[in-house]
């Protein structure tokens, strides 16, 4: 009998990279509130006013935060001001089933046992934006602005040099 392939979500999220990390949290903390099958008591937080499942298991949540670090590290290290950056995680629930016997006779009777079978899989494909502000617009059009990262991620408005047009050498 052939074996099954488990169903596979892919979510493609578009985030600023402002509120990146708190997202992808946010979603894996969701994914593994309903899938997590220990009994738990509810919690929740709030994402861009969404309030959200939380699943208060602190070895759950110390691997949700290392992968979402992981994650946002990826993205900022290779990100540039002016495109975006994508990044993925795959998250894959396995259950443990008993090997069948049989088939291939003695080649198989020393491999009784337990298999690991994936029967759910999550992709979340995650692309980094840096939004185009109203200040970045303007500094586009020559009124003396430009947008400066202070190298935390955060964006600064700051005097730039006087840009002359063409049309401005008309009069």
């Amino acid at each position: 009998m052939e074996q099954r392939k488990p169903p596979q979500y892919i979510l493609d999220v578009f985030a600023d990279p402002t509120c990146v990390k708190d997202i992808v949290r946010g979603i894996l903390h969701t994914i593994f509130f309903h899938r997590y099958f220990p009994s738990i008591k509810p919690s929740c937080f709030e994402v861009l006013d969404l309030t959200l499942p939380l699943v208060a298991n602190p070895e759950l949540e110390t691997l949700i935060d290392t992968r979402v670090g992981q994650l946002v590290r990826q993205l900022f290290s290779t990100s540039s001001p002016r495109s975006s950056v994508r990044g993925s995680l795959l998250v894959q629930f396995f259950e443990k089933k008993r090997r069948k016997a049989g088939g291939l006779g003695w080649f198989t009777s020393g491999a009784k046992g337990e298999e690991e079978v994936c029967w759910e899989s999550w992709c979340l494909e995650v692309t980094l934006a840096t939004p185009k502000t109203e200040i970045a617009d303007k500094s586009d059009q020559g009124h003396g602005f430009d947008i400066a990262e202070d190298g935390n991620g955060d964006y600064r408005q700051c005097k730039s040099r006087q840009r002359t047009h063409p049309a401005d050498n008309d009069e």
